[in-house]
């Protein structure tokens, strides 16, 4: 059975994820970070591999995939779901705002990718995946950090593809065209509908069809909307 290791896998979009590989008979790695999220995977998934790992940190990220390396023969993908937002003004961000936002968004993706990579390629096809968001392509008030945040996890995993593609990688990157439909995002917006919100399971049903492609049917951009 093919192998996936999930970073933040507790998630709202992380743990849908995760029971759609489940159930699609994928091998469970699961990373996400602090003690009430490991025992959450752990009752939730008992046949996975779980990691308490804050990706922010280095060292902890190549020891989660040096662990890895030693129970997988090869990690077939990655989906890298691990990351935060954040309101904050243009010019009235501060640098503890800046290096959050990246630490966050970018700095996750790219600890796991250094240190996944060298397992992904001992796979004869792998796959690499790493969400964006609609800010990177556009821009939007209020949210300037964010979405350069973003913008430099969309850029990153399109030259890591290009970098690695001859040794059978592929990378995608995940674009949520709209609010997920998240408990967070009902809790901060308890007027709105969501109705209209991208639902985490389609973002997930998305993510096993790009990941279960070929490289004659690679996706290397995936826009996922709602109907409304």
């Amino acid at each position: 059975m093919p192998t996936v290791a999930l970073t933040g896998a507790a998630g709202a979009i992380g743990s849908v994820t995760a029971e759609v590989f489940a159930d699609a008979g994928w091998d469970l790695a699961l990373i996400d970070y602090g003690d009430e999220n490991r025992a959450t995977l752990e009752s939730s998934f008992p046949d996975a591999q779980v990691f308490d790992t804050d990706l922010t940190d280095e060292a902890a990220t190549m020891d989660t995939f040096a662990a890895l390396r030693e129970e997988t023969a090869a990690l077939d993908a990655v989906l890298a779901i691990a990351g935060g937002f954040a309101m904050q003004q243009a010019t009235e961000s501060t640098t503890e705002d800046y290096q959050r936002m990246m630490d966050l968004n970018f700095r996750t993706l790219f600890n796991t990718a250094r240190a996944a990579v060298p397992l992904l390629t001992r796979a004869e096809h792998s796959f690499l995946l790493g969400v964006s968001a609609p800010a990177a392509l556009e821009g939007q008030a209020n949210a300037g950090l964010y979405g350069a945040s973003k913008a430099a996890v969309a850029s990153y995993l399109k030259s890591l593809g290009l970098e690695e593609q001859q040794a059978g990688l592929r990378t995608t990157v995940l674009y949520p065209m709209g609010v997920v439909d998240t408990p967070d995002n009902r809790e901060a917006m308890p007027d709105a509908d969501p109705s209209g919100w991208v639902a985490p399971r389609q973002l997930a049903d998305h993510m096993l069809h790009a990941a279960t492609r070929s490289p004659r049917g690679h996706v290397p951009e995936l826009k996922v909307f709602a109907t409304s």
